[in-house]
């Protein structure tokens, strides 16, 4: 990840250009989507036809790596301020910062009804065609894994079911995770007797048969667990290496992650040079889904921030694997939530002058909402939305610099960047006109510090422990 250059506080100094940040061209699931459609006969040709055999034959032990951490410095357990008596006030409604429920879902027995069967995903009801089949009730032997396969083959549960998955992932607007998520409530539904074993087979065929390069798994221990690449790094959650590509582990709830770094993995041996399928990718686009409204109201200054969040979105992104910075910037789960605050933002600071548009922004985002750690609000590492900072009543440094971030760009028009120093994530902004403070250069262009977590500060100052630092950029929002 580059690095700013630093100006200086007072704009001083040689200014020099960091290179140009190179972005990932990104495929769109519908376009994924027809490329396993063109190739998908080549795909089985090359491992699905003989996966049950590969499940029969060797299979190796890998270690298991404990998972990455985005940053090892804790965060301040207290909102930082240039101002000590100074104190945001939220006006949204007071919410628990407990775990989003799942609203029970109003769904038929599952079975067949009309030729359908209906399950709970992230308590909203689907329905997928009732196909007649069944799996063992469990899993012992690495034979019994290449037994299944050969069964759940043999009665084409993929060839009938696949065609039906990929439909309700377009039509609900799911990412390649969420289809893995959608997978594993319908296999877990329809056989909820069976051992985790089993039902990790059933999800690692249908998923593999979707073009993906899943794969299936035990502990040394025995336990089943399912192996999964992904295009972005997922922080806290252990992985295993297989050539270049990290495999990172998705083992059954409950399951004691400690045991791997004694167990190790064993999953089985794939031909080095054969097409073993796309990886997962975590961005999220628009998710269609039945909307269930909570209103917010935030206001400051000339700007106020009314709307409606969708309940139902927060169960599908509370455990949602923690990804990149940059990822959860340009991921975009509620685009029409969005336009309206773009809109209010731009009717209330659009037309202010030079460069007042930005510190009345700034001084919104310092004073709506409260502050709370993660590990304060969540007992975890949850990097948020935009759309959950709308909903969580507190939040901290990086949910803040996405949501500053993105009307900064989005609403006023202005570059700007995300940014990280140790145990902080901040944002820079372009100015109209100079200010004494501290700025950075990046590709030529110079970046205002501009930190919606530093309470009462103006855009240029910098939260003096962080003088010294030169940030990591992060994400940049630029022409």
């Amino acid at each position: 990840m580059k690095r700013a250059v630093l100006v200086g506080s007072l704009m001083t100094g040689i200014v020099l250009a960091a290179p140009a940040a190179a972005q990932e061209n990104r495929k769109s699931f519908e376009e994924f989507r027809k490329e396993i459609l063109s190739g998908y006969s080549d795909f089985r040709k090359t491992i699905l036809d003989h996966y049950a055999d590969f499940l029969n034959g060797e299979w190796h032990e890998y270690e298991s790596l404990n998972g990455e951490r985005r940053d090892n410095t804790p965060k301040p357990s207290r909102v930082p301020s240039a101002e000590p008596s100074k104190a945001p006030v939220s006006s949204a409604p007071e919410k628990s910062p407990q775990s989003p429920v799942s609203s029970p879902a109003v769904s038929a027995p599952f079975g067949n009804r009309s030729g359908e069967e209906s399950f709970e995903f992230f308590g909203l009801p689907m329905t997928l065609p009732y196909i007649d089949f069944n799996i063992s009730y469990k899993l012992a032997t690495t034979s019994d894994y290449a037994t299944q396969w050969k069964a759940l083959d043999k009665a084409s549960v993929a060839k009938r079911l696949s065609p039906a998955i990929r439909r309700v992932a377009e039509q609900t607007g799911l990412n390649d995770y969420l289809t893995y998520e959608l997978v594993k409530a319908y296999i877990n539904a329809k056989f909820p007797q069976a051992d985790d074993s089993s039902r990790l087979s059933a999800i690692h065929y249908l998923l593999a048969n979707l073009g993906y390069d899943a794969r299936i798994a035990m502990s040394g221990g025995g336990a089943p667990m399912l192996l999964l690449p992904f295009k972005q790094t997922i922080y806290a959650r252990n992985y295993m290496m297989s050539g270049n590509d990290k495999y990172y582990v998705f083992a059954p709830d409950g399951f004691d992650y400690s045991r791997l770094g004694r167990e190790g993995i064993r999953t089985c041996t794939l031909p080095r040079d054969a097409e073993k399928g796309d990886k997962f990718d975590l961005v999220l686009g628009e998710l269609k889904i039945p909307v269930s409204p909570k209103s917010f109201s935030y206001e400051y200054g000339p700007l106020r921030l009314t709307g409606e969040v969708n309940e139902n979105l927060m169960p599908i992104l509370y455990h949602y694997p923690q990804m990149p910075i940059a990822d959860y910037a340009v991921s975009c789960p509620d685009p029409a939530l969005r336009k309206r605050l773009v809109e209010q933002v731009r009717d209330a600071l659009g037309n202010l002058d030079g460069d007042d548009g930005v510190e009345a922004l700034l001084g919104f985002m310092h004073n709506v909402f409260d502050y709370a750690t993660d590990e304060e609000n969540h007992g975890f590492e949850k990097p948020y939305f935009l759309e959950e900072t709308l909903y969580y009543p507190k939040n901290d440094c990086e949910d803040r610099a996405i949501f500053y971030t993105y009307l900064l760009w989005n609403a006023l028009g202005r570059e700007a960047q995300l940014v990280s120093f140790p145990g902080h994530e901040a944002a820079t902004v372009r100015l109209e006109n100079p200010v004494n403070g501290t700025a950075y250069n990046y590709s030529g262009k110079t970046f205002y510090i501009s930190d919606p977590t530093f309470i009462g500060s103006r855009t240029g100052m910098v939260m003096p422990v962080y003088r010294l630092e030169t940030p990591k950029v992060d994400y940049t929002y630029s022409r």
